[in-house]
């Protein structure tokens, strides 16, 4: 465990029960940081960040969310077809912070007969980092990737603020394991690499045995914690 999921582990213990809360979402961010200047005192903060997953069916995106919301307790024993988008939402504590990210996260469909861009737009608007799934002994699910990510930030294009940001995951790495029985057909390597042309973050996981399935999810809520503090400083710095 590196020091940043130690700090992580750390914040989930913390009791903000008596805590004043500020909610605020990305589209509010210069005016809470202004409001937040105007006063000693400081409440915690709550910031809300939607996170679109994406990739071909049976890569794991349900499993990831599943397991990743119930805290690991929660893996899907039957394997059941999203036909539109399921949602769900998860706070995640930022270390050494009075604040929060509660990350919105809509599981879309992987099956070409649901996810249209017609249909999926709607869903995909709004996003603020995407999180593109592959499966480790699927190369077919592998070479998906850019043809999902350039949907996600098709939609995005008209908004501000750049390409949609966010991780590229490779899901079941426990296939890795077998020596020469392994299942796996795509390399870590190969996985940094294509991250690394995308402008994505790479993560490994395994859906089944729970391994690291928090650490995309805190990164992803550390960046966008870290973008609205630079927002934060940007508004005071106008303001002097």
């Amino acid at each position: 465990m590196s020091y940043e999921d130690s700090k992580f582990e750390e914040a989930k213990g913390l009791d903000t029960q008596d805590d004043d809360i500020v909610h605020m979402a990305p589209s509010n961010m210069q005016g809470l940081a202004l409001g937040l200047g105007e006063t000693s005192h400081v409440p915690r903060l709550v910031l809300r960040c939607k996170v679109s997953i994406v990739g071909d069916q049976s890569v794991g995106k349900s499993a990831i969310t599943q397991m990743f919301h119930s805290g690991g307790h929660m893996y899907p024993k039957n394997y059941i077809m999203t036909t539109s988008v399921d949602f769900c939402m998860k706070e995640v504590k930022i270390p050494e912070t009075n604040a929060s990210v509660e990350l919105f996260l809509f599981d879309c469909a992987g099956q070409s007969i649901f996810n249209q861009r017609e249909f999926s737009s709607k869903h995909w608007d709004g996003t603020s980092f995407v999180i593109c799934v592959y499966d480790v002994s699927n190369r077919e699910s592998f070479q998906s990737v850019q043809m999902w990510l350039q949907k996600v930030r098709s939609v995005r294009s008209g908004q501000s603020g750049g390409p949609l940001p966010g991780v590229l995951l490779a899901n079941k790495i426990d296939l890795r394991e077998g020596g020469i029985n392994s299942r796996a057909v795509v390399d870590s390597q190969e996985g940094f690499n294509l991250a690394q042309q995308c402008g994505l973050e790479y993560f490994e996981c395994s859906a089944m045995t729970g391994r690291d399935i928090d650490r995309p999810f805190n990164y992803i809520a550390s960046q966008f914690h870290g973008n609205y503090e630079s927002t934060v400083r940007r508004a005071n710095a106008l303001n002097e």
